[in-house]
């Protein structure tokens, strides 16, 4: 049996329990009822979600409630029924389940149509709670949702609008600020049944969404692979140790323009950017400083006074973690790479004064940003000869599923550090022969944390708690398919 952990307002964690993924049916009830006592658990919720419904039950809506009526009598104190199952045999359906409470629910795995008929249409109906959950597409139909919700929250029955899908995260995470009574996530560290759910226990210790008001602020991420950053876990736990009333939510988009609307709709305070937005949310800001203009790359806007304002903390990250190594004036430092993150550590690292090669398997690329930084263009295949301070891995090599790849062979390169920007997984093939020589070693966690804590204090003006961060990153690797 599979569960997804739910938080009902106001209560210890509950669960629901999809009885549509059993492979059979005999002693349900006296099963149930042993697992019941198991979970010590005072809302759990019942739900056997037919095939017509996006579930995995084959039976007839007369075996579904069969089912679910054994569960209330195993202990179940509420029951979901989808509106197809209402639909075939009418209203009195949701009748034959007391003494439980009744959610109605609606899903649509496809998209978000107009949410208000679906709500009127399913509030007339005998439940105590109304569920809609619908795929996100974009980010703004979290802003419908938000509507929906704003407008009924006083009403009855109560309402649960989420949405499905990576994009529709911030509903997930904003569900009880916004009113709803409960709201979703998957069991342990499960991925989850529902598109887009997170594990219950980190929206609770990561995102501490029982303790959100009106008054908390909103930070948040944006980028193509949002939902899967490390960043959350490490400005929330920021947030957190600070005493800052705040979330920093994912905000995963394939358009930027949607985000804009997105953030300025809920007023959001700042957000880092990721790939592929860093260099077009540029014409958005209105002030740049000066190095992320020469990079042509920002990663941080703070929002201050009704100002959009923009920074690159990557480079800045870049000349910390190697300032604590090598004096950076004079030395001879190789870059492997020359997108982003190559391009903000060559304009970072030439202005203090390194001298810099550029090798990339796109030489073209490597000549164009090896002229506006007065580096030498080195070919890929002749970098391992080098006799350079450092070699900085700006590359997406020694990432899933690369794991076991590296950049370039140390045997022939004589250099004193390595400085890997891949943080996933912690200790990368590079990086772990570099120790093995005995060679100094930098982790992209070193980088990441670096970069969040000065993002952090922009937004804030506090000094950032950079062990805790890390920390907040390392238990979030742990328990993530971060890639």
């Amino acid at each position: 049996m599979e569960a997804a952990a739910t938080r009902v307002s106001g209560s210890p964690l509950g669960y629901e329990l999809r009885l549509d993924y059993l492979r059979e049916f005999n002693e349900l009830e006296t099963h149930l009822h042993q697992m019941l006592l198991r979970l010590h658990s005072p809302q759990v919720i019942a739900t056997c979600r037919r095939a017509e419904a996006g579930g995995q039950f084959q039976g007839g809506v007369d075996q579904q409630v069969a089912l679910l009526q054994a569960a209330v009598r195993a202990g179940c104190q509420w029951v979901d029924v989808e509106i197809e199952s209402v639909n075939r045999v009418g209203a009195s359906l949701l009748r034959q389940f007391r003494p439980a409470k009744v959610i109605v629910s609606y899903h649509n795995y496809r998209r978000t149509p107009p949410l208000g008929p679906i709500y009127r249409r399913l509030a007339r109906l005998p439940a105590q709670v109304v569920k809609i959950a619908s795929f996100a597409r974009e980010l703004q139909d979290n802003l419908r949702m938000h509507r929906l919700t704003k407008a009924h929250a006083r009403r009855s029955p109560k309402l649960v609008s989420l949405g499905l899908g990576p994009s529709g995260l911030p509903s997930r995470l904003l569900a009880l600020q916004w009113g709803c009574p409960f709201t979703y996530g998957s069991a342990g560290n499960h991925l989850g049944l529902a598109p887009g759910q997170i594990p219950a226990d980190f929206m609770r210790w990561g995102y501490r969404v029982e303790h959100l008001d009106r008054r908390t602020q909103l930070y948040g991420v944006v980028g193509s692979h949002a939902a899967i950053s490390l960043s959350p876990a490490m400005q929330n736990a920021a947030f957190q140790a600070k005493h800052v009333n705040a979330i920093y939510l994912p905000c995963q988009t394939m358009r930027l323009g949607d985000f804009l609307a997105f953030a300025r709709r809920m007023g959001l305070l700042g957000f880092s950017v990721t790939m592929p937005y860093k260099r077009a949310i540029i014409r958005h800001l209105d002030w740049l400083d000066q190095l992320a203009t020469r990079i042509a790359a920002c990663n941080t806007v703070a929002i201050q006074h009704g100002k959009w304002m923009g920074w690159n903390t990557d480079a800045a990250a870049v000349v910390e973690v190697l300032t604590k190594r090598l004096r950076l004036a004079g030395s001879r430092i190789l870059i492997l790479g020359a997108g982003g993150a190559a391009r903000a550590t060559a304009y970072a690292l030439r202005a203090e004064g390194a001298e810099l090669f550029i090798a990339a398997r796109r030489e073209t690329a490597a000549q164009r940003l090896a002229r506006r930084t007065a580096a030498r263009v080195v070919p890929w295949d002749s970098a391992e000869g080098l006799d350079v301070d450092a070699v900085i891995n700006a590359t997406p090599v020694g990432m899933p599923p690369q794991v076991d790849a590296m950049p370039i062979d140390l045997a022939r390169l004589r250099v004193r550090v390595v400085f890997d920007m891949v943080y996933y997984p912690l200790e990368t093939r590079f990086l772990a022969e570099a120790r093995g020589r005995g060679l100094t070693t930098i982790s992209g966690l070193e980088m990441l944390v670096a970069q969040g804590a000065r993002q952090f204090e922009i937004w804030t003006g506090l000094a950032a708690p950079r062990a805790l961060m890390e920390q907040a990153v390392r238990q979030a690797l742990d328990h993530s398919p971060a890639t």
